[in-house]
């Protein structure tokens, strides 16, 4: 392969990496970066896109720059990465990915599309129900692989972190390049950087078409023999032992040393081989018959020269093609060598930052001892749980009682009492005690009392005085008619002719004065302004006074402030008076409705379930001490 002289035109730092490996394998190489890679900011999708990460059932990277980038953000949004396949078009590419602590799978054979979609790991992630597959590239990367998937029922989204651009180079460097270094081999890696190559190559790219172009897929092949391309070798990977292969296997074109010019035309294999000397023939001098005799042994030993020499050069042939394959199987060995020494370092690693034996060992002792005391701890509270669930239940049932008495003597609430003792009566019910016979006959005593009693309506008594009130600031007072029946001094005086100056003076006078003979009649008097408010003041407050009574079941209170309301209205407002006479019927009615009720004592019945509890505790203790009775005796000396 020493013939080959070739131009990379991956970036710089790719470029270089080849550029090593091509001349350990005695291949010439000059770099002429075509791809300038230039990160893109995340925009607000590609955040959203990133961010829910954990909802792709595959992420396929394409690259190398966008792998780097990838693992980038990965640090920045998910410093513990979801636990999903990530697929790369490479080897280079997935190992990146690798090194970042990611689970990767890549094609064995083949570096494009074509082979990761054949990849049995990603058919089986997008089998899943509603696949969803994420493919981080640069801008315009591969849409082979988008197309293939949505074929096949996947939603695909592209997440893009780069673009790559043309490098600035002067016109004619290219062609310049070629003849300059007589190059013979032109070597693109992706079908962007062909577009490249044409677009710098110009009006030289005739000639240029003329070299052969080494592609690495079949979808690049077909960009350049679209072009133009005379020669194209589908490398089928762009990496480089798929670069190596495909050089071994394509013949080097004749080169001119002194033009640089490169022959359309290859050579044949067996002419890189210096051909073997055959004997030449000299014409013999004329001589007798003897003579004749000694130019056919010649011949004989001339074709016997050219038999030896075909066969020997079958030979070569035979050992260059024995050694090609043995030359492919060693490098199929070296990267299967490579690949067992990155896991081994990966599995060095990661038993190195396993704890040792003896902290293993701890803490194996310290779990079992935790689950020693887990079980204990479990043990003593189902022992708690299923002894004294009774005795709580039972002391509840106490506390219930005591609640109800004190509802009854506090508020005389016959309705919370009765339902507090009927929660006291079930909880005894459900020990299923014979011993509890006498506390559940009080108890059922007690609720008959409470059934038997009526519970007064306080709440209906408020609100009807509060309606009450509010009618209080329309009373108003009825003045009372004084009806002249002769009896004034003002029919006495006008007996006369009714022309005399004092019938006149006692007539305007008497519009001011009235003189009522008979002081002993019921005469109701006209209120003032003042007084009204102050009348109507007291029966407010008196029916307000009712109000609290009637709330608090203070039945001399509540007595006492409905009769003086009833004499507030019959001392200052007129009886006849229909909203008067409405007021104080109402209040007579309320006036007769109870506020309070005797209530039943419960003092018997919780004597009666607290005599029941003590019998039960004394009798647990008595079936307790015979057990404990052993162990003294093994005590006592």
């Amino acid at each position: 392969m020493t013939g080959w002289r070739l131009l990379l035109t991956r970036p710089v730092d790719e470029s270089s990496a080849l550029a090593a490996v091509l001349a350990e394998a005695g291949v010439y190489s000059s770099s002429l970066p075509l791809l300038d890679i230039e990160p893109v900011p995340l925009s607000d999708s590609g955040r959203a896109i990133f961010q829910s990460l954990d909802q792709y059932c595959a992420v396929i990277v394409v690259s190398k720059p966008a792998a780097r980038l990838c693992v980038e953000l990965l640090r920045q949004y998910w410093p513990q990465p979801p636990d999903q396949p990530w697929f790369s078009v490479g080897a280079a590419t997935g190992q990146i990915l690798i090194d970042a602590g990611l689970t990767v799978f890549y094609p064995d054979s083949g570096d494009d599309s074509e082979a990761l979609l054949e990849h049995l790991v990603l058919r089986q992630a997008i089998t899943r129900p509603n696949p969803k597959v994420l493919i981080v590239r640069g801008e315009g990367g591969r849409g082979l692989l988008a197309e293939r998937l949505r074929e096949q029922g996947a939603s695909v989204d592209y997440l893009e972190l780069y673009r790559r651009s043309l490098p600035h180079y002067r016109e004619g460097e290219l062609a310049a390049r070629v003849k300059a270094e007589r190059l013979n081999a032109l070597v693109v890696s992706s079908g962007q950087s062909f577009e490249h190559l044409q677009r710098l190559a110009g009006d030289a790219w005739p000639a240029l078409a003329r070299l052969p172009l080494f592609v690495p897929s079949p979808r690049v092949a077909e960009m350049a023999r679209a072009a133009g391309a005379l020669t194209v070798v589908d490398c089928r990977g762009a990496s480089a032992a798929a670069l190596l292969t495909a050089l071994r296997n394509q013949s080097v074109p004749f080169s001119n040393a002194k033009d640089g010019y490169v022959s359309e035309t290859a050579l044949p294999k067996d002419q890189d081989q210096p051909a073997i000397d055959t004997p030449v023939e000299t014409p013999a001098p004329k001589a007798p018959r003897r003579g004749n005799g000694l130019a056919i042994v010649a011949l004989l030993l001339g074709a016997a020269g050219v038999a030896v020499g075909g066969w020997g050069v079958w030979q070569v042939r035979h050992l260059q093609a024995n050694n090609q394959q043995q030359s492919t199987q060693v490098q199929a060995l070296d990267d299967q060598a490579q690949a067992l020494k990155l896991n081994e370092q990966r599995l060095s690693e990661r038993l190195a930052q396993l704890p040792p034996a003896q902290e293993l060992e701890e803490r194996r002792r310290q779990v079992a001892q935790l689950q020693g005391d887990q079980q204990r701890l479990n043990q003593r509270l189902e022992t708690v749980l299923g002894a004294s669930r009774k005795d709580w239940r039972l002391a509840e049932a106490e506390h219930l009682l005591r609640l109800a008495s004190l509802r009854l003597s506090a508020l005389q609430d016959i309705s919370s009492a009765q339902a507090l003792v009927q929660g006291a009566d079930e909880i005894l019910r459900e020990q299923n005690d014979p011993g509890s016979f006498a506390a559940r006959e009080q108890l059922a005593k007690t609720l008959a009392a409470l059934r038997s009693t009526e519970q007064p309506d306080r709440t209906g008594l408020f609100l009807q005085l509060g309606a009450l009130r509010d009618q209080v600031l329309q009373l108003t007072e009825l003045a009372p008619e004084y009806k002249d029946r002769g009896e004034s001094l003002l029919g006495l005086t006008a007996d006369g002719d009714g022309a005399s100056r004092w019938a006149q003076w006692w007539d305007q006078i008497s519009r001011y004065i009235r003189i009522d003979f008979n002081a002993d009649e019921n005469v109701r008097p006209l209120l003032a302004g003042q007084s009204l408010v102050q009348v109507r003041l007291a029966l407010s407050l008196a029916l307000e006074q009712a109000q609290w009574a009637a709330l608090n079941g203070q039945a001399p209170v509540y007595t006492q402030a409905l009769a003086q309301a009833q004499d507030v209205l019959k001392n200052n407002f007129n009886q006849d008076n229909p909203q008067s006479k409405v007021m104080l019927e109402r209040v007579a009615e309320l006036a007769e409705q109870p506020v309070t009720v005797v209530t039943p004592d419960l003092t018997g019945t919780l004597s009666s379930v607290q005599a029941y509890l003590e019998r039960r505790n004394l009798n647990a203790e008595e079936s307790v001490k015979p057990l404990a009775k052993p162990d003294e005796q093994e005590a006592t000396p």
